[in-house]
């Protein structure tokens, strides 16, 4: 597992962001359209520059390429390849890891019966639900075997029952398999239902708070407010 620290990170948008997500943790963050979150993603992945500091585990990653810094990257349009099959989707995002013939099918097996879309491992993306595509996407993140775990915002082009259903198949998933997770949104109730802690993005400014429970307290209501 990874801890990943932040020191005085800024872009244009970011403004000396300061955290840090504990080994194994799910930190929400939470916060308006263009606060900054997507870019935040993007700068720890390695696709934006950034100055300041990026630490994984103690050890400074900001000159590794985004291959090089391992990370699972879940976008908010989900990306899977339409002319792949979601099998085909997750060989080819294993392909860096260079594993066996053998080994690579059972991984991908594997993956698929765990995020309950083995059946569906022949079709392609314009054959599924939006439920189903989120579940190939997600397994096709952790198929890389990353480091930590980056989505942005994947619930928010589902209905609000598929995604009511998926919020704690997401927690499941992301116990299973212990990976430090830092999870964007718009959305407080989806923040309040998955985070061990939730972080609130305002104008490029991080306030960070201790546990979920906190913005549910009234004396809180006006911080979370956008």
């Amino acid at each position: 597992m990874t801890t990943i620290r932040l020191e005085k990170v800024s872009t244009g948008v970011l403004k000396e962001i300061d955290l840090t997500i504990a080994e194994g943790e799910l930190f929400v963050l939470l916060g308006p359209s263009g606060a900054g979150k997507s870019t935040l993603l993007q700068v720890i992945a390695g696709l934006l520059p950034c100055t300041g500091r990026i630490f994984f585990n103690g050890a400074c990653i900001d000159r590794l390429s985004p291959h090089q810094r391992r990370v699972g990257y879940l976008f908010q349009d989900l990306l899977l390849f339409p002319h792949l099959t979601v099998r085909k989707n997750l060989q080819l995002a294993m392909a860096h890891l260079k594993p066996g013939r053998r080994a690579a099918q059972e991984k991908i097996r594997g993956l698929l019966d765990r995020f309950g879309i083995l059946p569906l491992a022949d079709r392609y993306p314009a054959q599924m639900s939006g439920g189903e595509k989120q579940r190939a996407a997600l397994a096709r993140a952790i198929a890389t075997d990353p480091r930590i775990l980056l989505l942005d915002e994947p619930f928010s082009s589902l209905d609000p029952q598929n995604a009511e259903r998926l919020r704690p198949e997401l927690k499941a998933h992301q116990r299973h398999f212990r990976i430090t997770t830092l999870f964007v949104t718009h959305n407080r109730e989806e923040a309040r239902q998955l985070a061990d802690r939730i972080g609130v993005l305002r104008a490029g400014r991080l306030t960070d708070y201790p546990n979920p429970v906190e913005i549910k307290k009234p004396e809180e209501r006006a911080a979370v407010h956008f």
